[in-house]
């Protein structure tokens, strides 16, 4: 029991209330923040189950077998760069609540919040005092990159929960070795979301080795590795098909084992913050104050070992180390060095365990721990105005408030047949509006927004979108009089939004010009973004 203005306050009433707090943190705003990264990349992909991203420098296996009616039945085990499980998790989250930006990130923040109770009881492992636990659970629910990860849809969110369930269920068991099931299935689970979780063999391993190494003779470990091993044999089995069809892995594996790629003129996600970023990123992700406590945790876990080899303490050290050993291959971007929060968090709370022995009844002390959480909440909430507005959520709920969830009189067509299947199956569940409707959207939009804006309501709602040389060049070759009736919604990018930096066409401000100078038409709406600045002007307009 905690006293506290002379109200005794049990430990499950503030576990309550912490993992409460972390919950409105994660879900304040949800469908409304605004878009960020690859979020339209995962989001995209996982409302069809539908590996394609629209990108002709990094192609997919259902632009590689248009000759075959159906796909290869070992396209649908895995996608061509990551596991399938978040895919399969968030998929589940739109049919259930359809596809919006909250149904999105909707298993990430669940994910999140599922983590701070983990966090909670894996220290109830190792501390008496439950000081130490609710406070490394609190820590979490006001962590500033865990609560960014945990609002956006990406995988390292889902991918932490998994590996905190998975740590959990390695201690339990080393305790009962019937548990053996569970901990090979969370292992197995982590690895189907992200290759990264990785790092967690050979922490386990040399742990085991220093404390435990009688478990490499016991049959329970081979049938927990087992377990493991067949949940991830879908992506096993996905991986050999592809280096036997096209002569390499996905990849993420042809990277790691600089396999050539002709398919892949471009990998998304390999050419940003490499591991000299390291520092940078770890400063603008995490406060200075937890970056020093951190360090300080790591300092104290370290001395003591010297005095006597503490199995928590090793086990901690060890994630920092192998978490950081990859991280030189793969990189330091803000998603990846997410994995430090946790092992950074247990050894803070086993320092703040000895001080709080220690000082506990001490003013001082208890100003310093409540300015150091002070401040960190005030860091954390800095993530809901850290990035700033293109636009894009205005943009996506013009677009729903127009369309009003019919799709086009005329449907899109595809000349890839498996990718015209998507459509069609989709655009005859949606109820057609009076007049065919067409997008055309400025090119120069990165990938990541247009996939969910555009090529989304192209595949799945029935409504042709097109870049503007797109439209041009369906214009010469069917003519004008074969676009009469159309509604159109032309999207014009401002330099201000979220363009693809390694790429301009000019395509968009010249038919912006011909609509205002031949056609005499105005703006129908413009949207504006960060510090007012035009994000985004929309002609709506019919031939």
């Amino acid at each position: 029991m905690f006293t506290m203005f002379s109200y005794k306050i049990s430990e499950k009433q503030i576990l309550l209330a912490i993992i409460l707090f972390g919950a409105l943190l994660r879900f304040w705003g949800l469908g409304s923040a605004e878009f960020f990264h690859d979020e339209g990349l995962f989001a995209f992909r996982s409302i069809g189950y539908l590996d394609y991203i629209q990108n002709d420098n990094q192609t997919t296996p259902v632009q590689w077998f248009t000759n075959q009616s159906q796909l290869p039945w070992w396209t649908s085990l895995s996608f061509h760069d990551h596991p399938p499980l978040f895919f399969i998790i968030q998929q589940i989250s739109f049919n259930l609540f359809g596809d919006s930006f909250f149904a999105a990130r909707l298993p990430s923040a669940v994910s999140g919040i599922l983590a701070i109770y983990l966090v909670y009881l894996i220290l109830k492992r190792f501390f008496v005092n439950p000081a130490a636990p609710l406070f490394a659970a609190f820590l979490l629910s006001i962590s500033s990159i865990h609560i960014w990860i945990s609002r956006s849809s990406l995988l390292e969110a889902f991918q932490l929960f998994l590996i905190l369930l998975n740590i959990y269920y390695f201690f339990r068991f080393l305790d009962d070795q019937r548990q053996w099931r569970l901990f090979g299935l969370t292992l197995g689970l982590a690895f189907l979301t992200k290759y990264t979780s990785i790092f967690l063999v050979p922490a386990y391993g040399f742990y085991l080795l220093i404390f435990q190494r009688d478990i490499y003779k016991k049959q329970n470990f081979y049938l927990a590795l087992g377990l493991a091993a067949i949940l991830f044999s879908p992506v096993l089995i996905y991986n050999f098909y592809l280096w036997e069809t096209i002569g390499h892995f996905d990849l993420q594996f042809s990277y790691l084992f600089s396999q050539a790629t002709p398919e892949w003129q471009a990998l998304l996600g390999k050419t940003q913050d490499p591991f000299s970023n390291i520092l940078k990123n770890l400063i603008f992700m995490y406060s200075l104050p937890f970056l020093l406590l951190a360090m300080a945790g790591i300092g104290y876990a370290t001395y003591k070992n010297f005095n006597s080899r503490t199995s928590f303490y090793i086990f901690w050290l060890l994630n920092f180390i192998f978490i950081t050993l990859m991280l030189v291959k793969v990189g330091s971007a803000f998603r990846f060095i997410v994995l430090y929060a946790v092992p950074a968090i247990m050894l803070i709370a086993a320092l703040f365990d000895y001080l709080f022995s220690k000082f506990h009844k001490e003013v001082l002390f208890r100003i310093l721990l409540a300015v150091f959480l002070a401040y960190e909440l005030f860091f954390a909430l800095s993530i809901f105005s850290t990035f700033p507005n293109f636009g894009i959520v205005q943009l996506d709920k013009y677009l729903n408030s127009e369309f009003r969830n019919a799709r086009s009189l005329a449907i899109p067509v595809s000349p890839n047949p498996h990718l015209n299947d998507i459509i069609q199956d989709y655009a005859l569940k949606i109820p057609a509006a009076d007049n065919p409707i067409m997008i055309i959207y400025d090119e120069n939009i990165s990938l990541s927004p247009r996939l969910w804006l555009f090529t989304r309501r192209n595949y799945y709602h029935g409504i042709p979108a097109v870049t503007v040389d797109q439209f041009k060049k369906f214009s010469r070759e069917q003519g004008i009089a074969g676009f009469q009736g159309y509604d159109f919604y032309f999207i014009k990018a401002s330099d201000k939004t979220y363009l693809n930096p390694l790429y301009f066409n000019p395509a968009g401000q010249e038919l912006e010009v011909f609509l205002q100078q031949e056609l005499n038409l105005s703006a129908n709406k413009m949207i504006y973004g960060y510090n007012n600045f035009l994000m985004f002007t929309i002609y709506k307009f019919s031939l």
